[in-house]
């Protein structure tokens, strides 16, 4: 599916044998969207993107690996509820962050909206599980890349992984705080990896990181219309 629609995706694919009137109705206006944006395609290309450049605010190698990494933590519903009504008790799987990233080599080589199967206990922790995810990723890609014998080529040195939540990226490098200490530690894969020297995790701002895409429902328009372009 296309990286604008892989939330939706990711969300209604939980209702696949219990689907509301509600969900129906969900699906059938994301088809309407596709039918409205068939003119929309995914393009690569040797040259710099500059409109992606200007988005992230720092240039891109379009021949070098580029991964971009994001989580919305928490509950992923955003309707206002009345006041007056009796509180609503959210299944727990309701509770887990929806994790996402972007890995970007001249164009979006792969993509992932994934609702992570554990809740986490502070945004840091929903996206260190993001990066995590796409280090796996990163992993396959460079055996894949590894055996065609182009390693070389599309990666120079450690990928530098991009992620939006300062703490996660001082969690990568060792340096963690005191609300920390109680990741998981299969998530240690990730430092495992920066002092290989395969990865390194940097901060991007949040608003010019394009993976959010990938992790909530987005009701900025122009916002969502301006990563959707640029993808």
């Amino acid at each position: 599916h296309q990286t604008d629609i892989t939330t939706v995706t990711a969300i209604l694919a939980q209702y696949n044998h219990s689907c509301s009137s509600g969900h129906i109705d969900s699906a059938i206006y994301a088809i309407s969207y596709l039918i409205d944006s068939t003119g929309m395609g995914i393009k690569f290309s040797s040259k710099a993107d500059h409109d992606l450049e200007s988005f992230v605010k720092f240039p891109i190698d379009p021949s070098q690996l580029t991964p971009l990494t994001n989580a919305n933590w928490g509950p992923q519903d955003q309707s206002v509820l009345n006041p007056n009504d009796p509180p609503i008790l959210l299944d727990l799987f309701k509770s887990h962050s929806i994790a996402g990233y972007i890995i970007w080599l001249g164009g979006p080589l792969d993509w992932c909206s994934k609702r992570q199967i554990y809740t986490a206990r502070s945004s840091a922790e929903a996206k260190i599980g993001a990066v995590d995810e796409c280090t796996k990723t990163l992993g396959q890609i460079i055996n894949v890349l590894k055996d065609l014998h182009l390693s070389d080529k599309f990666v120079d040195g450690p990928i530098t992984i991009y992620n939006d939540n300062s703490a996660c990226v001082q969690w990568s490098h060792n340096m963690s705080t005191k609300g920390l200490r109680y990741i998981q530690i299969r998530e240690n894969a990730v430092r495992e990896q920066v002092q290989a020297g395969t990865v390194e995790v940097e901060h991007i701002a949040g608003k010019n990181n394009p993976s959010d895409i990938c992790t909530k429902e987005d009701k900025d328009a122009p916002h969502y219309i301006k990563i959707r372009d640029i993808l």
